[in-house]
């Protein structure tokens, strides 16, 4: 009951592993909790608006002022050089892996997303592919004309696969390839390209893309529609990590 909402309370929760830690009992960045306290301030300003109760009980939650971290990303001839010696690679497994990158460098979708796709979700002929994003939503992603061709290509073996899953890219063992997979492939990916730098993952390819598009429109809502993101608090990253532009 809203009545029963005290400072000590929400101190309390606060502080609980409900808010500090993720379902994977990683710790949530300082920022994902700074979210939490400021919605419960917000509520407690309504609660105290209104009438429920006779002031804020969430007035004495501090939220720390917090600096975005510049994301990892591929430089320009990083990048380049990696797509050149993926792209240089002979068999299957390599055929595939130059389109998972060039998805991933050419969409900016997530991991999870990527491994998601299913051949349904690709629409050539509308030159855009369906995602299951983050949340649960449903949104589209557009392809390039090199990226259609790159697909139009690969789905013409992908569609003579012995293998009764509806996944886009499959494994060795002609199952939906997974996460984990994805995340080796990538390292292979960097061992080829001789790119031996820390905190390069394959989130970083999402990273890379909005870089891009950022130093070549400086528009944060165009930024931030290409990436699917629902707050301006997410793409701001990219101007912070714009510094040559700055000090020119």
């Amino acid at each position: 009951p809203v009545e029963e909402i005290t400072p000590d309370l929400l101190h309390g929760f606060v502080v609980s592993d409900e808010v500090q830690l993720r379902p994977d009992g990683a710790a949530r960045s300082e920022l994902t909790v700074n979210r939490g306290k400021a919605a419960l301030r917000s509520f407690g300003s309504w609660m105290a608006d209104t009438g429920l109760a006779n002031r804020n009980p969430a007035a004495g939650l501090s939220i720390r002022r917090t600096t975005p971290q510049s994301p990892s990303t591929l430089s320009d001839p990083e990048r380049k050089h990696m797509l050149r010696e993926v792209g240089a690679r002979k068999g299957e497994a390599a055929a595939r892996d130059r389109v998972m990158l060039e998805l991933l460098l050419g969409t900016g979708i997530r991991l999870a997303e990527l491994v998601g796709l299913d051949l349904g979700d690709v629409d050539l002929d509308g030159k855009r592919i369906a995602i299951h994003a983050k949340g649960g939503n449903d949104e589209t992603r557009f392809l390039s004309a090199d990226l259609r061709r790159l697909l139009r290509r690969y789905l013409r073996h992908r569609n003579q696969a012995a293998s009764d899953s509806p996944a886009l890219f499959l494994s060795n063992r002609s199952t939906r390839i997974s996460k984990r997979q994805v995340q080796a492939r990538f390292r292979q990916w960097l061992a080829w390209a001789g790119i031996d730098r820390p905190g390069l993952t394959v989130h970083s390819t999402r990273h890379t893309l909005g870089t891009l598009l950022y130093r070549r429109t400086k528009d944060l809502v165009l930024v931030g529609r290409a990436l699917g993101h629902k707050t301006m608090e997410a793409t701001l990253i990219y101007v912070h990590q714009d510094d040559e532009a700055l000090e020119e």
